[in-house]
């Protein structure tokens, strides 16, 4: 396998931090910065008014079981200090999710936002948009809790959304704080990667038809770019400045940047009928595979679990329910000497299921992660 100089790649992160107005290290919350003031009855009354008008708007209005059970209660599990749920009628905390506009799954309209008092409500079209397989499209996927990337993207939107109920938000006024508050959330969840933040920005380039927002969203990809070099200490970033590329770079203990390609995630659903096929269904783009990739190694390694001693080889199974219990799968596991763990990812491990070149992808894709290990000379 062969390595990019050092010198390069240092060039480039340099050529990119010129481009980056803010640096999302900060993203932390600092512990004297306003948190939300618990929610007041008549603040409550008027959400169930604004339902109730939202309800007559959108008649086909409904609750999202799957954003509630898979996006907002991880994120209020793992962040507890900033988020919690609301359980009772005038508790504080987020409470519902909606979906409006099923009847135009093409419509992103005003995409995602806060009716009031911590409910929160995306539109068919902006979900479809998130979590499609290529950015500027709107076909529907399937909700599998094995589709990281997927969720990853949607769950951007949405804990950039919960900041405006954390800050106590009537109008949207500062998005890069929300950004950075959705970083900040992300990282803290095991499945989430801030690489969705990379995901989101991506395909809102490609909907957006307002000159300055796409520029904006292209400013947000920097600065993405510019946390994952980061909190990586610079030993994970993309080649050539590319907003969309399968390639990473990740360094070794020695300064080698190892040149590792993302392969697509095929559909598992269709494996067996696919079997020998070279061109399977792809679930996910190698692209959006490299931006999760990148951020979960970043965190694995910001926590000194970036080595054979703190990173295992597991049963996917046991982390995702939804997988076909007849395959073979494998996922990779960071974990901390204090117990903190994060899914760098997972992969096809029954060899059978893919033809020789699909393999020699995977087994690239998979040994240029060891290679960069902090005692790498063990692989």
């Amino acid at each position: 396998m062969n390595t990019i100089s050092t010198k390069k790649f240092l060039v480039t992160c340099a050529i990119m931090a010129a481009l980056i107005s803010f640096c999302c290290v900060t993203a932390q919350v600092a512990a004297n910065e306003y948190k939300h003031i618990p929610t007041s009855r008549e603040e409550l009354n008027n959400a169930e008014r604004n339902l109730k008008v939202l309800k007559k708007r959108y008649p086909d209005i409904e609750e999202s079981a799957f954003i509630a059970d898979n996006i907002q209660a991880p994120l209020i599990k793992n962040n507890p200090g900033l988020l919690k749920k609301a359980i009772k009628k005038h508790d504080d905390g987020l409470r519902k999710v909606y979906i409006i506009d099923k009847k135009h799954p093409e419509s992103v309209g005003r995409g995602i936002f806060t009716i009031s008092a911590g409910n929160i409500a995306l539109t068919q079209g902006f979900i479809n948009a998130k979590m499609a397989l290529e950015p500027g499209t709107y076909t529907p996927k399937p909700y599998k809790d094995y589709d990281i990337y997927a969720t990853s993207c949607l769950a951007a939107e949405y804990a950039k959304e919960a900041s405006r109920w954390y800050y106590n938000e009537k109008v949207p006024q500062d998005n890069i704080r929300a950004e950075k508050f959705a970083v900040n959330l992300l990282d803290n969840v095991p499945t989430f990667s801030v690489g969705g933040v990379l995901m989101s920005r991506q395909r809102m380039q490609t909907i957006m038809q307002d000159d300055f927002a796409a520029e904006a969203s292209e400013a947000s990809l920097y600065d993405l770019y510019s946390f994952i070099l980061n909190t990586s200490q610079n030993r994970v970033g993309f080649t050539n400045d590319d907003t969309s590329t399968n390639q990473l770079l990740v360094a070794d203990k020695n300064g080698d940047y190892w040149s590792v390609f993302a392969p697509p995630q095929f559909d598992v659903t269709k494996l067996e009928f696919e079997r020998a096929l070279e061109d399977k269904t792809i679930m996910t783009r190698g692209e959006d595979r490299a931006y999760y990739t990148a951020g979960q190694i970043a965190w694995a390694i910001k926590n000194n679990a970036w080595d054979s001693r703190h990173v295992t080889f597991m049963d996917a199974h046991k982390y995702f329910k939804d997988l076909p219990k007849n395959i073979s799968f494998t996922a990779v596991i960071a974990t901390t000497d204090k117990g903190n763990w994060k899914l760098i990812d997972w992969y096809l491990s029954d060899s059978s299921y893919l033809t020789e070149s699909q393999q020699e992808n995977l087994n690239s894709y998979v040994d240029g992660m060891k290679a960069s290990f902090d005692d790498a000379e063990n692989w």
